[in-house]
């Protein structure tokens, strides 16, 4: 067991107090940036909790524990913490069956890219008496099974099972610096029971991340900035498209700087996962179709637009910019480039910024101002447009979809945080919450519903000052146990704000349906069995069984106002849940489709 330093042992490793291997397994927790555990009791993971408290009344180094109802909540608000904070977090399960209930939450910790050490305990195989920890109870026979970490394999960087011959501060950190360096992501680390209660002599010597090393950001090849920026000088119709610029922290600020520059519009997809440029900037969605761009230029985005249906023309100059442009995650890719930069977009950027100042002419200045006078006045059309529709659903007495999204963003503060579940009417809350401000939008990153309620949560107690709002569809709402994360953050006293697009149905079982089939059987019976739930739940109670704010509204001229008193009760400490009945995608449509 080798659990103390050799003489051949790199002098690089500190040592540490530890009684027994789970307190050397926390420490390092702590030590490598996880300040905490979104923790779901279990029987086998009984040595957390001893280890923090321990760690608490002694003073050593070890995360604050979270006390969670569901594995899923647990995970998803460990991934909004990573999302606002940039560190890594932690959770914990119960073995494999805590580890299934975190569900499609493990899809969104791998395709959002976000730094998790995700663990779960194992039941022991020790023989019943054979040493601390071992066998003791006949459910344990049942929790073992083949593999316990294939789970989740297929969605994490790297896993592991802690063994008797390893270092567990060690281990920690290593699976810690894999999930920190890019392209980040989560792991998963299992851990016996008679494994984590091993007996220590009061110390242990292990490197830290830091000591381990983090992968250095990747800079361009000056020769492919100055292509690049050659490119973009000379560009009539240039575009560019992003979806996760700002998981680097000073690519917007860079990414601006270029683009105001060249007068280059910038076009997200519509998964966009940051507040990566400012939506109210004129250069802002007012961009070309990517088929009609001379140069495109595509920064941290897995899919801006359809192959075959939107791809650029075939003399139209291509660079992608990604820390992983060839998205190896993705089995499947059919985009073209001329050239793949594998670097980080804030490097870039300014690479290219630097190349294109050093060579702008007074007619390329005079041709760049031109095409930024165009695109402010668009934007300004495709605001007062926006505002118009808006007004209009207003005044229909009923609410809708962009009516509600509009209301929202009339409440929102600049540093306010919103969280963007939506799918039928999500483009409505990203249009009108107007976000400029790094780190104040988010969506998951994936394509799993219901990261939302848990996200929310583990977002305000991260962020405790700001207020911090989900706008969801009914649906996604409910894949994602709102009520373990109302629970969550009335008990841990970090309460967020919930709108609730209600419509009764999923978009994939009715619109999706009719797109698919629309001479079907289904469309022509009006059988929308599987896509419908009319009359649905009342969301707005789930807020009053913890306590919270919850108010159903029908009317229009009701949206604003319950906003407002909802962001109020959040701001005196409670929950709210603001549920809106919209139109669903049937509305109006008759029995024989």
């Amino acid at each position: 067991m080798s659990t103390t330093v050799n003489p051949g042992v790199d002098n690089y490793w500190n040592e540490y107090p530890a009684d027994e291997w789970s307190d050397a397994l926390v420490a390092s927790m702590k030590l490598g940036g996880v300040d905490k555990i979104f923790f779901v009791s279990g029987s086998e993971s009984a040595f957390l909790q001893e280890a923090t408290a321990k760690a608490a009344v002694k003073g050593t180094p070890a995360p604050e524990l979270i006390t969670m109802i569901h594995e899923s909540v647990a995970l998803n608000a460990a991934l909004g913490a990573a999302m606002v904070t940039g560190k890594p977090t932690a959770t914990s399960s119960h073995v494999d069956v805590g580890t299934l209930h975190y569900g499609g939450a493990i899809h969104t910790a791998w395709r959002g890219g976000y730094p998790v050490l995700m663990t779960g305990g194992t039941g022991p195989r020790a023989f019943p008496g054979s040493m601390r920890g071992s066998r003791g109870s006949p459910v344990q026979w049942q929790q073992e099974p083949r593999d316990q970490a294939e789970i989740v394999r297929q969605f994490t960087k790297t896993d592991h099972r802690l063994e008797h011959i390893d270092n567990p501060g060690l281990i920690v950190s290593r699976l810690l610096q894999v999930a920190i360096s890019e392209p980040k992501g989560p792991v998963y680390l299992t851990m016996p029971r008679e494994t984590a209660m091993l007996p220590l002599p009061g110390k242990i010597r292990f490197p830290t991340v830091q000591q381990l090393g983090i992968a250095r950001p990747i800079s361009p090849d000056q020769d492919d900035a100055k292509a690049i920026a050659q490119w973009l000088v000379k560009a009539q119709n240039p575009v560019l498209f992003t979806e996760r610029v700002a998981h680097d922290p000073e690519a917007t600020a860079e990414l601006i700087k270029l683009c105001e520059l060249l007068a280059i519009p910038v076009t997200e997809s519509s998964n966009s996962d940051r507040m990566n440029f400012p939506t109210t900037h004129g250069l802002y969605g007012t961009g070309p179709q990517s088929k009609d761009a001379d140069v495109v230029l595509v920064f941290e985005s897995a899919a801006p637009w359809i192959p075959g249906v939107g791809s650029p023309a075939a003399d139209a100059k291509i660079a992608w910019v990604s820390i992983d442009p060839v998205y190896s995650r993705l089995k499947t890719q059919e985009f073209r480039a001329d050239l793949w930069i594998p670097a980080t977009a804030s490097r870039t950027a300014r690479a290219i910024f630097e190349a294109a100042t050093a060579m702008l002419d007074k007619s390329d200045m005079t041709r760049i101002a031109e095409r930024r006078k165009r695109l402010d006045e668009k934007k300004r059309q495709m605001t007062a447009k926006a505002e118009e529709l808006a007004i209009a659903d207003g005044k229909s007495g009923k609410a809708t979809g962009r009516w509600a999204a509009y209301q929202l963003g009339k409440i929102l503060t600049p540093d306010a945080i919103v969280l963007n579940d939506g799918i039928s009417n999500g483009g409505y809350v990203h249009n009108y919450s107007k976000r400029t401000e790094a780190g104040t939008y988010f969506r998951s990153g994936s394509s799993t519903g219901g990261w939302g309620s848990g996200a929310a949560f583990g977002i305000k107690l991260s962020r405790p000052g700001q207020d911090v709002i989900l706008a969801s569809g009914d649906g996604y709402y409910s894949f994602g146990t709102p009520m373990a994360a109302l629970w969550a953050a009335r008990h841990h006293k970090s309460p967020f704000l919930t709108m609730v697009f209600v419509n009764g149905s999923y978009s994939t079982g009715t619109t999706e349906l009719r797109q698919m089939y629309p001479e079907g059987y289904a469309v022509k019976h009006g059988n929308y069995a599987g896509g419908s739930f009319d009359p649905p739940p009342n969301f707005a109670k789930y807020a009053e069984a913890v306590d919270g704010y919850g108010e159903y509204v029908t009317d229009a001229d009701r949206v604003g106002p319950a906003l407002q008193q909802g962001l109020e009760a959040t701001r005196a400490g409670r929950p709210a849940v603001i549920a809106v009945r919209v139109p669903g995608p049937l509305q109006g449509v008759s029995d024989r489709g």
